[in-house]
């Protein structure tokens, strides 16, 4: 034995024992070292990080801890504190090491770069963005840092910033996945009409490079279902590929219970904050019968504001998912009991999906926030209605299709929202649409083309995010000009700095026109909401008929077109129709409110009723 009485050799037997992954053998020998040698930080140290390899976080952090408390001056110490205090959902204490690591040892790139990335999430850019660019300096050729100073001024909204920043990293690693995913993200931003198909190209790439990439494919198929690119059958498929990734071992649920019990129902969302999904979802949750239903909220919102808060406390049960494994989440809804499980996200951004692969409440359905099936087995419903998907639906699913029998949306307009304010009675028509560029299809433009031919004077409005860039202005006009409309005709603006205001542009509107295929959804409602009616084309897909079951519901089916000319008639009709448009514009509002559109009780209550007859059907084993 050496004179330190055997610590040495302690210390190397364990290692050893832990390279060669002999968890138990090396555990042993940590443990010895440490009752021999309390004082010695080494051993609490990797006695720490074997527990964290093996996933047992709490002993993990425990022991890293007290090797920090022996050593503080160790900055390996203090950085990997700084890890397990970020895995293990404490932020401040992760901060604070790595801040420690760095003053120990300035030039520890690590250390600077899993800083800039708490920093960045808890929204202190400038700090984050000098966090980055140390690591870069001290590590120039690292792809996970360009990656993500890349996503930094993503969120700054410096989009060429983030597209450069990702393809520095694919130049210093050709093969890093996660910079070919938001280079299609930025795409759909930067590059205009071209942009989707670009998209698709990079979320493929990345796809290529790693297949069970599932924030890409979800991209991917977010990409695909809006903006329709593909036959039903394809979308099956393409939604089942995800589905595939996910097969894990599912909970057991028996089948039984009382038929007429208060039903517990859990929502799984990351939109319950100032999000379009949370205007159709406030109502519900505010409606809901609570002696029928026991409300709980999973809720992926990393940064909760005023309408998280209201929405907080219209719940029974609020549980923040953030930080969580899919795994965990599910674990702690199949333990609180949940009945009936309702996904309000599909495979847009930040969504909890694969949590339902686990099968963790007995019945599960998807609702509101998604345009077509999730392509989970492990999904047993979709509940739309009748007009978004009638009878005689194309669509493919791996759901059963649960219509309910009345309009599937229910409205609430932002609190923000001014007066509707009249048109003046002369003057020229001003058709317009406030959707997101994307949106606005070649078709589009054709049709909208030929609308403002065939009324002389009129004049087209678009607001949307991306006209804050002169370029795409640019692109804009150019694609009118080929069907003959000069710039002087269109009207381009970016996004205004409040609700109110964007709001209030409405009053500058006399005709909106609607996107095609992708029809409006929030932008429709909101139409509605100020008094200007909207021209639709209702398409076979449930993507293409979300503005028809709002009309259908305001009693205005007489504006949804059912082809291509009939939409043009429509709106060219309505033009010259000086009374109706003034009389739509004084009353809309009104009619709207009383409406099934607004009618937040009655669609809860057509939830609750269709919640009830699945759990009967599934307690008395009918499906």
């Amino acid at each position: 034995m050496s004179s330190d009485g055997g610590l040495k050799e302690l210390l190397d037997a364990a290692t050893a024992h832990h390279r060669a992954k002999d968890r138990s053998a090396a555990e042993m020998y940590y443990r010895k070292a440490i009752g021999r040698h309390p004082h010695h930080p080494a051993a609490w140290f990797l006695l720490g990080m074997l527990y964290y390899e093996t996933g047992r976080l709490r002993d993990g952090i425990e022991h890293v801890k007290r090797a920090v408390h022996l050593d503080p001056k160790n900055p390996i110490y203090q950085f990997n504190y700084g890890v397990l205090a970020a895995i293990c959902g404490r932020p401040d204490e992760a901060i604070a090491a790595y801040t420690q690591a760095i003053r120990l040892n300035p030039d520890y790139p690590d250390a600077h770069l899993n800083l800039g990335v708490l920093l960045h999430e808890r929204g202190d850019f400038a700090a984050a963005r000098t966090s980055f660019l140390k690591t870069i300096k001290l590590r120039p050729n690292s792809a996970e840092a360009y990656y993500n100073l890349g996503t930094l001024l993503q969120d700054i909204e410096d989009l060429t910033g983030a597209r450069e920043a990702y393809e520095a990293a694919l130049r210093c690693e050709p093969g890093y996945f996660k910079a070919y995913n938001n280079l299609g993200v930025l795409s759909l931003l930067l590059s205009g009409k071209d942009g989707l198909k670009k998209a698709v190209a990079f979320y493929r790439q990345a796809l290529t490079l790693r297949p069970d990439y599932s924030k890409a494919r979800s991209n991917l198929l977010f990409a695909l279902s809006y903006h329709v690119m593909c036959s039903p059958a394809q979308m099956l498929a393409e939604h089942r590929a995800w589905d595939e990734q996910y097969r894990v071992v599912r909970f057991a649920h028996a089948r039984r219970g009382d038929p007429e019990k208060r039903l517990k129902v859990g929502y799984v969302s990351p939109d319950l904050r100032r999000h379009s999904v949370s205007y159709f979802f406030e109502p519900i949750l505010k409606a809901h019968d609570r002696s029928q239903v026991e409300v709980y909220c999973y809720a992926e919102v990393s940064k909760p504001d005023e309408v998280t808060e209201r929405l907080k406390g219209e719940a029974n049960h609020w549980r923040s998912t953030v930080g969580l494994s899919d795994e965990a989440v599910a674990r702690q809804i199949h333990e609180e009991g949940i009945d009936i499980l309702i996904d309000l996200a599909g495979h847009t951004r930040k969504s909890r999906l694969a949590v339902f692969a686990y099968k963790p409440a007995p019945l599960q359905a998807t609702y509101l926030g998604y345009f077509t099936t999730t392509g989970l087995e492990a999904m047993d419903y979709w509940i739309t209605d009748e007009v978004v998907t009638p009878a005689d639906t194309v669509e493919r699913t791996t759901e059963e299709i649960w219509r309910l029998p009345r309009c599937c949306l229910g409205y609430q307009a932002p609190r923000e929202a001014p007066s509707v304010v009249p048109r003046p009675a002369e003057g020229a028509v001003v058709f317009g649409s406030f959707n997101a560029l994307s949106k606005m299809s070649d078709e589009a433009v054709v049709l909208w083309s030929t609308v403002l031919r065939a009324v002389p004077g009129s004049r087209l409005l678009l607001k949307t995010r991306a006209l804050d860039r002169e370029s795409m202005c640019a692109e804009v006009k150019a694609r009118f000009a080929v069907h003959g409309i000069e710039a002087e005709r269109l009207h381009l603006r970016g996004r205004t700095p409040d609700v109110a205001e964007h709001f209030a542009s409405y009053g500058e509107v006399d005709i909106a026109l609607d996107t095609i295929p992708r029809t409006g959804g929030t932008t429709t409602a909101d139409a509605l909401w100020m008094g200007v009616p909207v021209v639709s084309l209702a398409g076979p897909r449930f993507i293409e008929r979300l503005s028809a079951t709002m009309l259908t519901a305001v009693r205005l089916d007489d504006l949804i077109a059912a082809d291509r000319e009939d939409y043009v008639a429509k709106a060219v009709a309505l033009a010259r129709d000086n009374k109706r448009r003034a009389e739509l514009r004084a009353d809309l509002r009104k009619r709207m409110a009383g409406s099934e559109l607004c009618d937040g009780r009655g669609l809860a209550a057509a939830l609750e009723a269709a919640y009830r007859e699945m759990w009967r059907k599934y307690v008395r084993r009918e499906t």
